[in-house]
């Protein structure tokens, strides 16, 4: 057989996109302290607190929005899936190499885009701030190296979790471990989770629609993972009003309520 001496080239590896699920919040000072308790730290804030950007010492951040200045329609307590990216052209760039579509327009504040899942949903890329247009920059010190963001994404068992892992791959999460049918955990290091979890009647549904440029947002639940002793952070919660407990079933997890009353898992570190 004669091979192709010149064979095309291979997509250039995506860059370090990190998660970053966006909460839109009833009490968006109350889930930022919150947040803090688990052990984030802010990078960027507003004056009263309404607008957070923090970050995990292990991997991952967590945006939260006041629900009543939603441009989406978000009501309080949806959870949107959005990615961090250094720069939003290399980014989109990179991942149409591997054959996704993506958008990018700019915005007042920089360049934004959308990259297209497996079922047309969108996941918003969303660049660093260089100008921080009034708002208050921090560096993060402090966030706690033992915990990571979780986004936990309804997935079925077969094609379309198999969708799922393609799409999570092309964005450098890549899989840990076999996993089953009822969860498979993907990972990137230092940009967090992704959690492919069977569907339950209390998840949201996959994706919403904006009638915006937005699209049809994808939604996660918001999720982490931690290397902290389990009792002892599920006592450091309780302490700071979030009453919290270990709970052992077939995984083991910290069960607690955030502020906006929706339940909230922190399970062990995957390995990976």
């Amino acid at each position: 057989m004669i091979q192709n001496p010149n064979p095309p080239a291979a997509p250039a590896p995506t860059p370090v996109l990190g998660v970053l699920p966006l909460r839109f919040s009833a009490d968006a000072p109350a889930m930022i302290a919150f947040l803090r308790t688990l052990g984030m730290a802010a990078e960027v804030t507003t004056a009263g607190e309404d607008f957070a950007t923090l970050v995990a010492g292990g991997g991952g951040r967590v945006m939260v929005h006041g629900a009543d200045g939603s441009e989406t329609g978000a009501v309080p307590g949806e959870t949107q899936l959005c990615l961090a990216v250094e720069r939003t052209d290399e980014a989109a760039d990179a991942l149409a190499a591997h054959d996704l579509e993506v958008r990018v327009w700019d915005e007042t504040y920089g360049r934004q885009g959308v990259v297209v899942g497996p079922c047309g949903e969108t996941v918003s890329l969303n660049e660093q701030q260089r100008d921080l247009y009034g708002y208050e920059g921090h560096d993060g010190d402090g966030a706690d190296p033992r915990l990571a963001v979780c986004v936990v994404r309804s997935s079925e068992e077969g094609p379309e979790r198999e969708a799922d892992v393609r799409f999570f791959a092309a964005l450098g999460f890549t899989p840990v471990g076999p996993g089953d049918r009822w969860w498979q955990a993907l990972a990137a290091p230092g940009a967090g989770v992704v959690g492919l979890h069977a569907p339950h009647p209390d998840a949201p549904a996959g994706q919403r629609a904006t009638g915006t440029e937005f699209g049809d947002v994808a939604l996660v639940r918001l999720g982490f993972e931690t290397a902290e002793d389990l009792e002892q952070l599920a006592a450091r919660l309780t302490a700071a009003g979030h009453p919290a407990r270990v709970v052992r079933e077939e995984v083991t997890a910290v069960h607690v309520t955030d502020p906006d009353g929706l339940h909230l898992e922190i399970h062990p570190r995957s390995r990976g």
